[in-house]
């Protein structure tokens, strides 16, 4: 089951840049650390993200499984550049990002009916 999530232009590209600071910047080796289980995953799932992204759709749909990697992969980041770095980096403050992690969250529950647990947890 897909779940697309609506993300303006901004967030999309942010989204897929996501996975440049997971797999190319100067924190990768502790963003991946921290990311753990996930990096091969990511690593497969950043040419979709990149591709929606590109495409200027209203929205990203990925999986419920996806949209665990996409999450994850946006926490690995937040914590791995923490604050400072994630604004000059990213051009997105903490509140922004933890913002969009929200938002995948509240989507990926109430598409799944799961309440407060994330699908596979």
């Amino acid at each position: 089951m897909n779940i697309a999530i609506a993300f303006d232009e901004r967030e999309q590209h942010f989204l897929a840049f996501v996975f440049m600071e997971v797999f190319g910047g100067g924190s990768t080796r502790i963003i991946q650390n921290i990311l753990g289980p996930y990096v091969e995953t990511a690593h497969n799932l950043q040419p979709k993200v990149r591709l929606q992204a590109e495409a200027e759709l209203p929205s990203i749909e990925l999986t419920a499984d996806e949209w665990r990697v996409m999450y994850e992969a946006l926490n690995a980041v937040i914590y791995g550049l923490g604050p400072s770095e994630l604004h000059t980096c990213t051009g997105y403050n903490l509140q922004e990002a933890c913002n969009i992690n929200l938002r995948i969250c509240a989507a990926v529950w109430d598409a799944r009916g799961v309440g407060r647990a994330w699908v596979g947890s």
